[in-house]
Protein backbone atom coordinates (compact mmCIF):
# COMPACT_ATOMS: atom_id res chain seq x y z
CA UNK A 1 0.00 0.00 0.00
CA UNK A 2 1.76 3.13 -0.88
CA UNK A 3 1.58 5.90 1.79
CA UNK A 4 1.88 9.24 -0.40
CA UNK A 5 1.56 10.15 -3.94
CA UNK A 6 3.94 12.73 -6.22
CA UNK A 7 2.52 15.53 -7.16
CA UNK A 8 2.39 18.36 -9.39
CA UNK A 9 4.11 20.61 -7.23
CA UNK A 10 7.52 21.05 -8.33
CA UNK A 11 11.26 22.54 -8.03
CA UNK A 12 14.09 21.82 -9.85
CA UNK A 13 18.09 21.10 -8.78
CA UNK A 14 20.79 21.82 -11.15
CA UNK A 15 18.78 20.53 -13.71
CA UNK A 16 16.50 17.61 -12.21
CA UNK A 17 12.71 17.72 -11.60
CA UNK A 18 11.89 17.26 -8.12
CA UNK A 19 7.77 16.75 -7.27
CA UNK A 20 6.27 17.28 -3.96
CA UNK A 21 4.81 14.49 -1.75
CA UNK A 22 1.01 14.23 -0.69
CA UNK A 23 0.28 11.69 2.02
CA UNK A 24 -2.23 8.94 1.36
CA UNK A 25 -2.47 7.74 4.85
CA UNK A 26 -2.45 8.68 8.13
CA UNK A 27 0.79 8.39 9.78
CA UNK A 28 0.08 9.31 13.06
CA UNK A 29 3.68 8.51 14.38
CA UNK A 30 4.50 11.67 12.57
CA UNK A 31 2.12 13.51 13.04
CA UNK A 32 0.71 13.51 9.34
CA UNK A 33 -2.90 13.36 8.25
CA UNK A 34 -4.06 11.89 4.99
CA UNK A 35 -3.65 14.82 2.61
CA UNK A 36 -0.86 16.38 3.64
CA UNK A 37 2.15 18.05 1.65
CA UNK A 38 5.61 16.80 2.42
CA UNK A 39 9.05 17.50 0.45
CA UNK A 40 10.32 16.96 -2.73
CA UNK A 41 11.69 13.95 -4.05
CA UNK A 42 13.16 12.72 -8.01
CA UNK A 43 11.13 9.45 -7.71
CA UNK A 44 9.21 7.07 -5.33
CA UNK A 45 12.68 5.26 -5.07
CA UNK A 46 14.10 7.99 -3.09
CA UNK A 47 11.57 7.44 -0.20
CA UNK A 48 10.15 4.03 0.99
CA UNK A 49 6.20 3.69 1.19
CA UNK A 50 7.07 1.07 4.23
CA UNK A 51 7.48 2.53 7.94
CA UNK A 52 6.92 6.01 9.17
CA UNK A 53 9.35 7.37 7.19
CA UNK A 54 9.21 11.14 6.09
CA UNK A 55 10.07 13.72 4.15
CA UNK A 56 8.91 16.99 5.20
CA UNK A 57 7.92 20.64 3.63
CA UNK A 58 11.17 21.86 1.74
CA UNK A 59 13.44 18.79 2.42
CA UNK A 60 14.80 17.40 -0.88
CA UNK A 61 15.79 13.80 -1.44
CA UNK A 62 17.02 12.91 -5.04
CA UNK A 63 19.46 11.46 -7.48
CA UNK A 64 19.69 8.03 -6.16
CA UNK A 65 19.78 8.60 -2.71
CA UNK A 66 17.09 6.69 -0.45
CA UNK A 67 14.92 7.25 3.01
CA UNK A 68 13.62 4.66 5.00
CA UNK A 69 12.48 2.93 7.83
CA UNK A 70 11.43 5.69 10.17
CA UNK A 71 13.57 7.81 9.12
CA UNK A 72 13.08 12.18 8.73
CA UNK A 73 14.52 14.09 6.36
CA UNK A 74 12.73 17.95 7.65
CA UNK A 75 13.74 21.47 7.57
CA UNK A 76 15.57 22.69 4.30
CA UNK A 77 17.89 19.39 4.43
CA UNK A 78 19.19 17.88 1.11
CA UNK A 79 19.53 14.06 1.13
CA UNK A 80 21.37 13.26 -2.94
CA UNK A 81 23.56 11.23 -4.52
CA UNK A 82 23.83 7.53 -3.15
CA UNK A 83 23.47 8.48 0.29
CA UNK A 84 21.26 6.66 2.76
CA UNK A 85 19.40 7.68 5.90
CA UNK A 86 17.52 4.91 8.02
CA UNK A 87 16.38 3.29 10.95
CA UNK A 88 15.41 6.43 13.38
CA UNK A 89 17.64 9.10 11.96
CA UNK A 90 16.87 12.30 11.47
CA UNK A 91 18.76 15.32 9.23
CA UNK A 92 17.59 19.03 9.09
CA UNK A 93 18.08 22.25 9.14
CA UNK A 94 19.88 23.07 6.57
CA UNK A 95 22.44 19.69 6.58
CA UNK A 96 23.58 18.25 3.55
CA UNK A 97 24.58 14.41 2.93
CA UNK A 98 25.60 12.96 0.05
CA UNK A 99 28.07 10.41 -1.82
CA UNK A 100 27.62 7.10 -0.22
CA UNK A 101 27.17 8.32 3.32
CA UNK A 102 25.27 6.67 5.59
CA UNK A 103 23.23 8.11 8.54
CA UNK A 104 21.34 5.89 10.68
CA UNK A 105 20.37 4.83 14.22
CA UNK A 106 18.91 7.18 16.40
CA UNK A 107 22.01 9.64 14.81
CA UNK A 108 21.15 13.21 14.21
CA UNK A 109 22.73 15.77 11.71
CA UNK A 110 21.69 19.00 11.96
CA UNK A 111 23.70 21.12 9.95
CA UNK A 112 24.26 24.51 8.38
CA UNK A 113 25.83 23.95 5.27
CA UNK A 114 24.19 26.96 3.48
CA UNK A 115 26.32 29.04 5.82
CA UNK A 116 29.73 27.39 5.42
CA UNK A 117 28.57 26.29 1.59
CA UNK A 118 30.02 22.67 2.23
CA UNK A 119 28.00 19.42 2.92
CA UNK A 120 28.10 17.99 6.53
CA UNK A 121 28.41 14.38 5.86
CA UNK A 122 29.64 12.99 2.70
CA UNK A 123 31.99 10.65 0.98
CA UNK A 124 31.48 7.14 2.35
CA UNK A 125 31.11 8.61 6.11
CA UNK A 126 28.67 6.91 8.45
CA UNK A 127 26.95 8.53 11.96
CA UNK A 128 24.84 6.15 13.71
CA UNK A 129 24.24 5.01 17.51
CA UNK A 130 22.94 8.46 19.03
CA UNK A 131 25.79 10.23 17.61
CA UNK A 132 25.16 14.08 16.62
CA UNK A 133 26.66 16.32 13.87
CA UNK A 134 25.48 19.71 13.91
CA UNK A 135 26.94 23.43 13.54
CA UNK A 136 29.40 23.67 10.87
CA UNK A 137 30.55 20.26 11.34
CA UNK A 138 31.98 18.13 8.57
CA UNK A 139 32.01 14.10 8.38
CA UNK A 140 33.82 12.59 5.28
CA UNK A 141 36.27 10.33 3.62
CA UNK A 142 35.37 6.91 5.29
CA UNK A 143 35.22 8.55 8.70
CA UNK A 144 32.83 6.89 11.86
CA UNK A 145 31.16 8.38 13.82
CA UNK A 146 29.13 6.53 16.68
CA UNK A 147 28.12 5.89 20.15
CA UNK A 148 26.96 9.26 22.18
CA UNK A 149 29.79 11.16 20.07
CA UNK A 150 29.30 14.74 19.01
CA UNK A 151 30.75 16.75 16.70
CA UNK A 152 29.82 20.34 15.92
CA UNK A 153 31.35 23.48 15.67
CA UNK A 154 33.40 24.07 12.77
CA UNK A 155 35.04 20.70 13.67
CA UNK A 156 36.02 17.61 10.99
CA UNK A 157 36.30 14.19 11.06
CA UNK A 158 37.60 12.56 7.97
CA UNK A 159 40.09 9.54 6.60
CA UNK A 160 39.63 6.68 8.63
CA UNK A 161 39.24 8.29 11.76
CA UNK A 162 36.22 7.31 14.18
CA UNK A 163 34.81 9.04 17.12
CA UNK A 164 32.60 7.27 19.39
CA UNK A 165 31.81 6.38 23.09
CA UNK A 166 30.67 9.79 24.65
CA UNK A 167 33.35 11.81 23.26
CA UNK A 168 33.19 15.73 22.18
CA UNK A 169 34.93 17.06 19.26
CA UNK A 170 34.62 20.66 18.39
CA UNK A 171 35.82 24.38 18.02
CA UNK A 172 38.08 23.89 15.37
CA UNK A 173 39.30 20.53 16.26
CA UNK A 174 40.28 18.28 13.23
CA UNK A 175 40.34 14.34 13.78
CA UNK A 176 41.53 12.51 10.91
CA UNK A 177 43.82 9.29 9.36
CA UNK A 178 43.55 7.09 11.99
CA UNK A 179 42.66 8.58 15.10
CA UNK A 180 40.03 6.99 17.51
CA UNK A 181 38.44 9.50 19.36
CA UNK A 182 36.76 7.60 22.23
CA UNK A 183 35.03 7.71 25.85
CA UNK A 184 35.01 10.48 27.96
CA UNK A 185 37.37 12.81 25.36
CA UNK A 186 36.59 16.38 24.79
CA UNK A 187 38.97 17.53 21.64
CA UNK A 188 38.36 21.53 21.07
CA UNK A 189 41.04 22.46 18.67
CA UNK A 190 44.00 20.66 17.04
CA UNK A 191 44.89 18.59 14.30
CA UNK A 192 44.86 15.10 15.65
CA UNK A 193 46.11 12.19 13.66
CA UNK A 194 46.90 9.63 16.69
CA UNK A 195 44.76 9.07 19.95
CA UNK A 196 44.78 12.23 22.38
CA UNK A 197 45.52 11.17 26.09
CA UNK A 198 42.92 10.73 28.57
CA UNK A 199 43.42 10.07 32.17
CA UNK A 200 39.64 8.86 34.13
CA UNK A 201 39.93 7.59 37.78
CA UNK A 202 41.59 10.68 39.57
CA UNK A 203 39.78 13.49 41.31
CA UNK A 204 38.67 14.96 38.24
CA UNK A 205 39.17 13.78 34.24
CA UNK A 206 42.32 14.95 32.47
CA UNK A 207 42.22 15.49 28.70
CA UNK A 208 44.58 16.60 26.15
CA UNK A 209 41.91 18.35 24.40
CA UNK A 210 44.10 20.61 22.19
CA UNK A 211 47.56 20.08 20.68
CA UNK A 212 48.61 22.78 23.39
CA UNK A 213 46.37 22.46 26.43
CA UNK A 214 45.13 20.74 28.83
CA UNK A 215 41.60 19.94 30.41
CA UNK A 216 41.38 18.84 33.92
CA UNK A 217 38.10 18.86 35.61
CA UNK A 218 35.87 22.12 34.21
CA UNK A 219 39.17 23.94 33.66
CA UNK A 220 41.14 24.46 30.39
CA UNK A 221 44.53 26.14 30.34
CA UNK A 222 47.70 25.98 27.87
CA UNK A 223 50.83 23.85 29.24
CA UNK A 224 52.68 27.01 30.26
CA UNK A 225 49.57 28.23 31.64
CA UNK A 226 49.21 24.86 34.07
CA UNK A 227 52.99 24.63 34.92
CA UNK A 228 53.11 27.93 36.32
CA UNK A 229 49.78 27.52 38.23
CA UNK A 230 48.92 23.87 38.49
CA UNK A 231 50.05 23.77 42.18
CA UNK A 232 47.44 27.50 43.03
CA UNK A 233 44.85 25.21 41.29
CA UNK A 234 45.56 22.51 42.94
CA UNK A 235 45.23 24.21 46.10
CA UNK A 236 41.52 26.47 45.38
CA UNK A 237 39.90 22.96 44.61
CA UNK A 238 40.82 21.26 47.87
CA UNK A 239 43.95 18.84 46.30
CA UNK A 240 45.58 17.16 49.16
CA UNK A 241 49.84 17.59 48.34
CA UNK A 242 49.51 14.03 47.25
CA UNK A 243 47.16 14.89 44.61
CA UNK A 244 48.57 18.17 43.90
CA UNK A 245 51.91 15.97 43.00
CA UNK A 246 50.11 13.02 40.94
CA UNK A 247 48.56 15.83 38.38
CA UNK A 248 51.82 17.62 37.98
CA UNK A 249 53.16 13.85 37.27
CA UNK A 250 50.05 14.02 34.55
CA UNK A 251 50.66 17.48 33.33
CA UNK A 252 54.49 16.63 32.54
CA UNK A 253 53.59 12.78 30.67
CA UNK A 254 50.82 14.79 28.51
CA UNK A 255 52.97 17.65 27.38
CA UNK A 256 56.51 15.32 27.26
CA UNK A 257 54.35 13.09 24.59
CA UNK A 258 53.38 15.92 22.85
CA UNK A 259 57.00 16.57 22.08
CA UNK A 260 57.94 13.80 20.33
Amino acid sequence: MKKYELTQNTKEIDGTTLYQIRALIDIPEKNIKTGDLGGYIKSEDNLSHEDTCWVYKNARVYDNARVYGNAQVYGEAEVYSYAHVFDDARVYGTARVYGTAKVYGDALVLGDAKLSGWPNVFGDASIYGKAQVFGNAKVHGNARVHGNARVFGKAYVYGKAQVFGNAEVYGVAGVYENAKISGQSVLIGGHWTENPISILGSVHNISHCDTNKIKIGCVTKTFDEWLEHYEDIGKENGYTKKQIIEYKFFIDTIINVNSI
